[in-house]
């Protein structure tokens, strides 16, 4: 199934949107002709329909019926607003970390009391405030935020994903209700969107960089944070279905790093549901027990003093090493390289263990691999990417986790702290190793609970 699943990237577009409406016929008949429309803005860069309302149904014991829009609806003429805006909770980044981030120190709650008002009347009547914000902005009220590794390395002075100034709101990929919109911000008042949101009460944001939230059928909205997330499981998809020139094979020994975190533990299934062998490697007992539960053939411990990583290496991959899937860098990766198979794949997807102090610093240096000339030796091969440069696929993603998660070849893990106060501390317990499989902060309660 994934072969052919692979091979309609090189499909005709009428081809490619046949199969896309057929799989969703299968599962939501009702929903299949908006998702499918989405998926064909997203891929060919064409028009959606004005408005659609779909109406998917829960499967759960008690059934849930929620109505949602998945196509651009006109902005009104002008600024509108619902619901009160009397304050504004927002983390901001206070100063630039010094090797691992520090809540107390890095960053700070800033509560605005009175925030500013177009309209002075609004300031007496808290039911219509409004904050100010452009045409092409919106105000979002989060609901739930990813906590992403990525999101550290924004801290630094000079980072790949943007640098964050000082005093700038900290932000974060979640999603949300509108509740006020821009007459140029292309959304709507009460619509759910998802993007890069801030870790504040009321998010202010360009409308561009949003789209329309939309669930899956079957699945809860947190999905399109985790497993059907594009920072999350289907980062994990493309490293290991598009990436390399090969994906994993039956038979073939495979190494995921950073197996408890969010990306890893779905590689770790996606590389399963191949058929291959599969070894993780984490830090403790707790994880090690979690990734035996995901399917893990072995487990590397690389916190175990009494065995030193490399001798875990060579006891759990004695016959080699076939394919990497990186999520760390470092040590790991370089005594990982030493034991690479003939034609084996490694996929760069991170490398979590220097975005603490050695990314972007003007002192310390990334510890790269020395063992890269093992490549060469060994006709293997090395492949980092951003997911995003494969977003032309994103349609084949969605549909491929999907349809593995229907055959129950792969899961997500939910970590989930409550309340906006807990962002920053989220994330320092994702470098502490504190928190198993996807890290989330609940900041508002979704529509349908």
């Amino acid at each position: 199934m994934v072969s052919n699943h692979l091979n309609l990237v090189r499909a005709p577009k009428r081809q490619i949107d046949k199969s896309v409406h057929a799989f969703f016929s299968a599962f939501s008949p009702n929903a299949a002709g908006e998702l499918t429309e989405s998926f064909r803005f997203i891929l060919f860069s064409e028009p959606l329909p004005q408005s659609n309302n779909i109406t998917t149904t829960r499967a759960a014991a008690a059934t849930t019926t929620q109505t949602m829009s998945l196509s651009s609806v006109a902005a009104s003429a002008s600024v509108t607003a619902t619901s009160p805006i009397s304050f504004n909770r927002k983390w901001i980044l206070k100063r630039r970390p010094v090797g691992v981030f520090d809540p107390n120190l890095d960053a700070e709650l800033v509560v605005i009391d009175k925030p500013q008002n177009k309209d002075e009347h609004a300031a007496t009547n808290p039911t219509n405030e409004q904050l100010e914000i452009e045409d092409h902005q919106v105000v979002v009220e989060p609901q739930l935020l990813s906590v992403d590794a990525f999101l550290r390395t924004m801290y630094d002075e000079h980072a790949y994903h943007g640098s964050l100034p000082l005093g700038a709101t900290l932000p974060a990929m979640g999603y949300g209700r509108v509740v006020q919109a821009g007459p140029k911000s292309g959304h709507s008042v009460g619509t759910i969107v998802a993007g890069m949101l801030q870790a504040a009460d009321k998010a202010v944001v360009d409308g561009k960089g949003l789209m329309r939230s939309f669930r899956f059928p079957f699945l809860d909205r947190s999905a399109c944070l985790g497993l059907l997330g594009l920072t999350t499981g289907l980062t994990a998809y493309t490293g290991v279905f598009y990436v390399p020139s090969k994906a994993p094979r039956k038979g073939e020994t495979v190494v995921v790093t950073g197996a408890a975190g969010a990306v890893g533990s779905i590689a770790v299934q996606l590389c399963k549901s191949t058929g291959a062998r599969v070894v993780g490697v984490a830090g403790g007992p707790r994880k090690g027990e979690y990734l035996m539960g995901l399917g893990c053939d072995a487990v590397i411990d690389y916190k175990d003093k009494a065995k030193p990583l490399e001798s875990q290496i060579a006891e759990t991959c004695p016959s080699g090493i076939d394919f990497v899937y990186d999520n760390v860098g470092g040590e790991t990766l370089d005594l990982l390289l030493g034991k690479i198979n003939p034609n084996g794949r490694v996929v760069i997807c991170g490398a979590i263990s220097q975005y603490s102090g050695n990314l972007n610093s003007k002192t310390n240096k990334v510890l790269g691999p020395s063992n890269y000339l093992k490549l060469a030796e060994r006709g293997a091969e090395m492949r980092g990417f951003n997911v995003i440069q494969h977003i032309a696929k994103l349609p084949f993603m969605l549909v491929g986790m999907f349809y593995l998660w229907a055959r129950g070849k792969v899961k997500m893990t939910e970590h989930i702290e409550t309340g906006l106060e807990q962002f920053p501390y989220a994330l320092q317990k994702l470098f502490t190793g504190e928190t198993i499989g996807k890290t989330l902060v609940r900041i508002n309660r979704d529509d349908h609970e």
